[in-house]
């Protein structure tokens, strides 16, 4: 592959950050300089942000280089389509679409430049994984995407080729493979290693469960998540059931790529060299966790400036986590529009996923409804797939209605419908809440 020098100078600094050879004052210096040279590239290649970037008020920033920046949001890429892109189709390396879950699909496609300096990321992660769990690369890995049009099986599978592991490419929602053929693939080629959302991980559990297989008499010893909202009980509920490592693959999008991965102790780690982050201000929550907005650094096919991600985020030091990574961990607790009001309080998505998961050995499944009683108050209805050993359904109710601060009212199922089941690549309200309170008038 041909790189011009600026390509070349950008792989240079991510391996150098990656090695450990960048000091903390280099990376905010080279962050501030590149912040301003990504608003000029935008300004001069993107006809979206010629005008956006002239016509809209600024907002305040903390960021010197972004204060005064105008926002970019979901809607803005929804409406605009490809006049967002900064390099015409013919100069990409290769294309990408949103699944459109939330609204009308967007173009994304990525430069030689996005993918290599995005994939470092991803490729020492997953190294760092396969030693500590295999303590080898030599670990046969199922790549579990929705589609051929999700940079998820691209960016594995070039990891995979990158670093010598074996890979099969299996799409559990294909009408050529489906979850069915996966499961029969996953057990007779002896994968180790799954690459998958969490919903996946868990679907593929009862499958096998329905057929009479054990999940943890499989060859499975590592799961690598993505894709949906996934708290570390949701981590270690997976680890039960599969009695494998479990931890975070990436966390991205595919506006965003790759912005933070994985590490062995089950935490995300920033992508500090190709991104600025801001955590903003959302009303009612305490504390540091706020919306994620995101400055794309690299010069690539589409940089997004001050994006708001919708995620609610929280970023704290790499010595919380002590793997040995030095980039901050970002800790997601899901959408701001999954916020709901219950019992008169916010609650945050992770702490319903939290909420019933903590209440069982373990979970292979859930579905929660938001009800209204006669009298106006709010109770909760909890349906989910799970094993709760000696306990019993008044203890385990008992235990999640002081979590919810409602009455809980639980059913233990053998299955759940069909959006439940494969809602990973909707969303992760619309597969596991259902909110059924009469709207305020």
């Amino acid at each position: 592959m041909i790189r011009d020098n600026l390509h070349q100078q950008w792989l240079d600094d991510v391996d150098a950050y990656l090695d450990g050879r960048t000091t903390p004052q280099a990376l905010q210096a080279n962050g501030q300089q590149r912040a301003g040279e990504v608003l000029h590239y935008v300004a001069q290649r993107s006809a979206f942000y010629a005008d956006h970037l002239r016509s809209q008020a600024g907002s305040p920033s903390a960021l010197p280089a972004l204060d005064g920046v105008p926002f970019t949001t979901k809607d803005d890429l929804r409406a605009v389509g490809r006049a967002v892109c900064s390099l015409p189709f013919d100069q990409i390396a290769v294309y990408y679409e949103t699944t459109g879950t939330t609204g009308l699909p967007t173009p994304c496609p990525r430069a030689a430049i996005d993918v290599e300096t995005s994939g470092a990321y991803v490729q020492k992660a997953v190294a760092d994984l396969y030693q500590s769990t295999f303590g080898t690369t030599d670990a046969l890995t199922a790549i579990m995407g929705p589609s051929e049009l999700y940079a998820f099986g691209d960016t594995y599978g070039e990891v995979c080729r990158n670093l010598g592991i074996p890979y099969v490419r299996l799409w559990p929602e294909s009408p050529r493979v489906g979850l069915v053929k996966a499961a029969q693939l996953i057990n007779d080629l002896g994968v180790r290693s799954l690459i998958c959302s969490p919903a996946v991980a868990l679907a593929l559990a009862r499958l096998y469960v329905s057929q009479g297989i054990d999940p943890r008499a499989t060859a499975v010893g590592q799961i690598m998540v993505l894709g949906e909202l996934c708290t570390p009980q949701m981590l270690s509920n997976i680890a039960r059931v599969w009695d494998a490592h479990c931890t975070h693959g990436l966390y991205g999008s595919q506006e965003a790529h790759a912005v933070a991965t994985g590490c062995p102790n089950g935490n995300l780690h920033f992508s500090e060299t190709n991104y600025l982050a801001e955590i903003l201000p959302v009303p009612g929550m305490g504390g540091d966790i706020g919306e994620l907005c995101l400055t794309m650094l690299v010069p690539g096919a589409k940089p997004l400036i001050r994006y708001r991600t919708g995620d609610l985020a929280r970023l704290h030091s790499a010595e919380e986590c002590g793997c040995g990574n030095r980039s901050r961990c970002l800790r997601v607790f899901g959408r701001v529009s999954d916020v709901m009001t219950l019992a008169g309080r916010q609650v945050l998505p992770a702490l319903i996923e939290s909420a019933v998961l903590t209440a069982a050995e373990w979970v292979s499944g859930y579905e929660v409804r938001i009800c209204s009683a006669s009298d106006g108050s709010d109770y909760v209805e909890v349906s989910m797939v799970a094993g709760i050993g000696e306990r019993s359904l008044a203890e385990v109710q008992e235990q999640m209605a002081g979590h919810f601060g409602t009455s809980v009212q639980l059913q233990l199922a053998q299955s759940l419908d069909p959006r439940t089941e494969t809602g990973a690549y909707i969303s992760w309200k619309h597969a596991r809440i259902r909110d059924q309170r009469e709207p305020v008038l």
